[in-house]
């Protein structure tokens, strides 16, 4: 069979993409198996920063959007997309989609604003006319006050119109380009014919608009297909011209696109709400299979969706165990809880200071090993800081080899993601799975961890590890395993044997299980 596997973010290398690299490894026995890309993929590379032998998997480029994924998905026998909330419709006689978090629903009209929202959505609405951002731009993101979609530089965008409407199709792009470019070129083309040259710089001063708006004129076709609005431009890649850790190849930002130039089509731009329907997950359930990453996610999905899915867990790569140490460890990127979930490294070392502080842990002492992007400098300095004369060492953006070195050292495995967190109101804030305890459990770091979300599906308390609750737990549970030597290795011995669960061999037979099930038409159980 030929199998596609989608994952917008392969470049990153993240977690994300080890799901789906590892579901690629697990299936290329006696299939093609391809990865679905939409800039080239050095496999070798990736493979080798992963832990995973990509060397029988393949790569299709396409251009970045749900369109064009939509229908590459139709080359497949099987389309697996493993793209963190993508919402693309698979094509494919198979399919199956790997949640890693569901995105919320639109809550249902509350306050004030919600109802002034029904009330002007009816007068703003436009008949017949509809817009939809087709291939060529990178997910939303916002910058200041603006919501903007980058283009790959080759954008398309589709306007239904009614029949025999002609209109100005107006479209904002904004000065965010940075004055390193100077002026970016920009060409508009209507249904393959060039109608527009302009360009875009960065914003002088506030006086400046934000946005430049460029207007070309579109008729409605006589087939009564959409019309094609293509937007080129130049591109960069800003981790080249501005040295920050963004590799993508950007365009130029697109502020919105709006048909007409009177109140209601400024409205529906500066305001998509209005002219947007409900956030519905009907596309979920065109898949033949849902999978959520854990028992927590699948709860989530479930409250959220209204879906039942199965649980395949991410793979883990089992690190080997050497002579251990007095060393406590954690493992993850350095960045404010604010942003996501955040491993919570400032809340670790102020543990350690207590342990401390009452004086049990002469000789251990505590690592702190992750990533840090230019954005987390901030608050990695906020974790030297309080680190300063207690036994801890810092290593950000540490090769894979003392990451592994690490953990095989190791005695104690500790993870705080979540801590402070409400659970209602910011679910995506906890440790979904937790790959890194389960490598740590691997190499014998007994884990002494966060009781909550994904944590408590890999740890048995008291049996291959401790969950704790409140921060005093933490510091009680390790100086308690520090003083019985003889049950540290007991339970290291335990979460070993509990981790080798959740290996690229049995993870392995549980993706071509799946594949397997699906192809054959077996009900999910």
């Amino acid at each position: 069979m030929k199998i596609g596997v989608y994952d917008e973010w392969w470049p990153t290398g993240g977690g994300g993409e080890k799901f789906a690299a590892g579901i690629a490894q697990a299936l290329t026995d006696g299939n093609e198996v391809r990865l679905l890309a939409h800039e080239p993929v050095d496999t070798d590379a990736l493979g080798e920063r992963l832990q995973l032998d990509l060397s029988g998997v393949g790569v299709d480029v396409v251009p970045i959007g749900q369109g064009a994924v939509e229908d590459a998905s139709a080359d497949y026998d099987v389309f697996i997309n493993a793209s963190y909330m993508s919402r693309a419709v698979p094509r494919s006689d198979h399919s199956i989609y790997v949640v890693h978090f569901p995105s919320p629903p639109q809550a249902a009209p509350s306050g004030p604003k919600d109802r002034l929202r029904q009330v002007l959505r009816p007068l703003v609405a436009k008949p017949g006319v509809s817009i939809t951002y087709r291939q060529g731009f990178h997910p939303e993101e916002r910058i200041g006050k603006h919501v903007v979609r980058w283009t790959t530089g080759d954008a398309e965008v589709e306007v239904a119109l009614p029949p025999g409407a002609e209109e100005e199709l107006v479209v904002h792009v904004g000065r965010f380009v940075g004055t390193a470019l100077g002026r970016v070129p920009i060409r508009i083309e209507v249904d393959g014919r060039h109608v527009l040259n302009a360009s875009v710089a960065a914003r002088a001063g506030r006086v400046e608009r934000a946005t430049v708006a460029l207007r070309v004129p579109v008729a409605a076709r006589p087939d009564g297909e959409p019309v094609t609005v293509r937007i080129l431009s130049d591109v960069h890649v800003p981790a080249d011209v501005f040295g920050t850790d963004d590799r993508r190849t950007l365009g130029v930002p697109v502020a919105g696109v709006q048909v007409g130039d009177d109140l209601a089509a400024v409205a529906r731009r500066r305001y998509p709400s209005l002219d947007a329907a409900p956030i519905e997950f009907g596309w979920a359930r065109c898949y033949d299979r849902v999978v959520s990453n854990s028992a927590y996610t699948r709860a989530w999905v479930h409250r959220w969706w209204e879906l039942d899915t199965a649980v395949l867990h991410p793979p883990v790569t089992l690190q080997s165990r050497a002579d251990k140490e007095p060393i406590i460890l954690n493992v993850g990127r350095f960045f404010s809880p604010e942003h996501g979930h955040g491993k919570k490294q400032l809340d670790l070392v102020r543990a350690m200071r207590a342990l401390v502080w009452r004086g049990k842990v002469d000789g251990w002492t505590l690592h702190l090993v992750g990533g840090c992007a230019p954005e987390g400098e901030e608050y990695l300095a906020k974790v030297r800081a309080e680190a300063e004369g207690l036994p801890v060492q810092i290593h950000a953006n540490a090769p894979g080899a003392l990451v592994r070195e690490l953990y095989g050292k190791a005695s104690i495995y500790w993870h705080a993601t979540g801590l402070g967190e409400d659970p209602d109101r910011h679910p995506d804030r906890f440790e979904h799975f937790g790959i890194t305890t389960a490598e740590a459990m691997s190499a014998g770091a007994v884990p002494v961890v966060i009781m909550a979300a994904g944590q408590e599906e890999l740890v048995d308390h008291g049996r291959t590890g401790m969950l704790w609750e409140p921060v005093v737990q933490l510091v009680c549970f390790t100086e308690d395993l520090i003083a019985d030597p003889d049950r540290l290795v007991r339970l290291s011995a335990a979460a070993e044997v509990e981790a080798a669960r959740y290996g690229l061999g049995p993870f392995g037979e549980r993706v071509r299980g799946l594949v397997d099930d699906i192809v054959t038409g077996t009900p999910a159980t």
